[in-house]
């Protein structure tokens, strides 16, 4: 036997190890080049960025600047309106306030101004004009810009100038867009470094995740590894009985399922090659006993008869004890005959020669016999079964399984039926006996186990043998017959298609 070859790695070991170099790897790669992909991205994002950000500074500088100088404008116009009204004779002694409406509305027509007011010191409006609509206002959106001028004895000119919002809102979205770059530039000279920290940490992070996983995946698939190999072990120290039973619906599941089948297979072709050994050393002994029988039975009924017939005597008791004599040594010679004859059976039980044949052929056969005629209750398939077989060893393992039945039930019927079960056909044969005792079912198969008076017992064993020749097998079920009995299933393979 070729020694066993010592294991120097385990399949869990291996399992972790490999799931573990999948995880690594990408993390030493990442670690190495992580700097460049980092300095590229950076790179790749801001070089239109920095290309642009100085245009972005001037307009916005030029932005403010426009502003300012608009707002200066605003107010020198304003000094030079309130020094314009100032010289008018509209305000001592007294306020001519139809004057002052008129003037400020020929201001108004001569000016950009949407209001303009004058007020005393406390606030009270002493006259005021208002323009709708400015010359040559574009369409857009406006904001007030109001100027506060002196004008005499108190008097107060509040000039409201009108600015395009859009103008302002160019100049705040471009503050906007220049504090973001800012934001985007800090940002960038932080990246290198928290994004290598975050990303070795998220890869570092899935490292962890794929060695436990593995560590329990592994553990898994050698436990049930592990079952196998010890229902391996106890199959090669010669325990048939070993079964395994791995959870699961995989490959290793499908393996275990195909492991106890084929122990359950070698546990059943052991006993039956053991059944077939045991056959086999009887029909050696029954071709001896019957050699060794026959010969000494006719000389010795030949020898009774002559001292019965050589009698002269007057004694009748004498003579009646002779001829009782005679009577009970030729029936015990007829039982020896027939002992003989089945023992002749069983050493001449000729070589199979199976070929495709239908069982209700072989059935019909049996059905013909005047002695099943009556006692046969036949119940056939829709289709036809075809297995193969040897017509005469078939119907004769027919005949003997139905002969056991009557004889079981003498009064009762005997039910016949077959059916096919995927590659294999199966004949049931049913009796209304009172069944086999439990004590006697490992034994029945066995020669010259019989429970008849005047029975052989190998009936049942010559039934099993012509099944096992077969490539079949003879069972008796564990639960009794419909009908109450025993049931015996005969085993047959299905012959191929032609």
């Amino acid at each position: 036997m070729r020694p066993r070859r010592p294991m120097r790695f385990g399949i869990q070991f291996k399992l972790v190890v490999g799931l573990l170099l999948i995880a690594i790897v990408p993390l030493l790669v990442s670690a190495l080049l992580v700097d460049q992909i980092g300095e590229v991205a950076q790179n790749f994002a801001s070089n239109e960025a920095d290309r642009l950000r100085p245009p972005l500074v001037k307009a916005e500088r030029a932005y403010r600047e426009l502003v300012a100088a608009r707002k200066a404008a605003y107010r020198e116009a304003g000094r030079r309106i309130a020094g314009r009204l100032r010289g008018l004779p509209l305000w001592t002694p007294e306020v001519d306030v139809a004057a002052a409406q008129r003037e400020l509305g020929r201001l108004l027509a001569q000016e950009e101004v949407a209001r303009a007011v004058v007020t005393r010191a406390d606030g009270t409006i002493v006259a005021q004009a208002v323009s709708d609509l400015l010359p040559g206002q574009p369409t857009g959106r406006w904001r007030d810009f109001t100027v506060v001028e002196p004008l005499v004895d108190g008097l107060r000119l509040e000039l409201t100038f009108v600015a395009r919002v859009d103008f302002l809102d160019d100049l705040e979205e471009l503050g906007y867009v220049l504090a973001e770059r800012r934001d985007v530039d800090a940002f960038r000279r932080g990246l290198p470094r928290s994004y290598r920290t975050a990303f070795l940490l998220l890869v570092g992070g899935v490292v962890v995740v794929v060695t436990a996983a593995s560590l329990v995946l592994a553990r898994r698939i050698t436990r049930r590894v592990e079952q196998l190999a010890a229902g391996t072990r106890e199959v090669a120290r010669g325990n048939l009985a070993a079964r395994v039973d791995v959870p699961g619906r995989d490959e290793l599941g499908e393996l275990s399922d195909a492991f106890n089948r084929m122990v359950e297979q070698l546990e059943q072709h052991r006993a039956q090659i053991g059944h077939l050994q045991k056959m086999s050393a009887w029909q050696d002994v029954a071709r001896r006993l019957a050699h060794e029988i026959k010969n000494p039975l006719t000389p010795i009924q030949l020898a009774v008869q002559q001292v019965v017939s050589s009698y002269r005597g007057n004694d009748e008791r004498y003579a009646a004890m002779l001829r009782d004599m005679q009577e009970i040594v030729e029936e015990e010679i007829a039982g020896l005959r027939r002992l003989v004859d089945a023992f002749r059976s069983l050493s001449r039980l000729p070589r199979a020669q199976p070929e495709p044949l239908d069982v209700a052929v072989v059935v019909a056969d049996l059905a013909r016999e005047p002695e099943f005629t009556d006692r046969l209750a036949v119940t056939p398939p829709a289709d036809a079964v075809t297995v193969r077989g040897d017509r005469l060893l078939l119907r004769r393992l027919l005949a003997n399984l139905v002969e056991n039945a009557v004889h079981a039930a003498p009064d009762g019927r005997v039910y016949l039926a077959w059916e096919r079960d995927g590659d294999v056909a199966r004949v049931y044969v049913d009796d209304e006996g009172p069944g086999v005792p439990p004590d006697r079912r490992d034994a029945i198969f066995e020669p010259y186990i019989t429970s008849k008076e005047h029975g052989t017992g190998l009936g049942l064993a010559i039934a099993k043998k012509i099944a096992l020749d077969h490539g079949g097998d003879l069972a008796l079920a564990p639960e009794p017959a419909p009908a109450g009995g025993a049931r015996f299933v005969v085993t047959l393979p299905v012959a191929a298609p032609a």
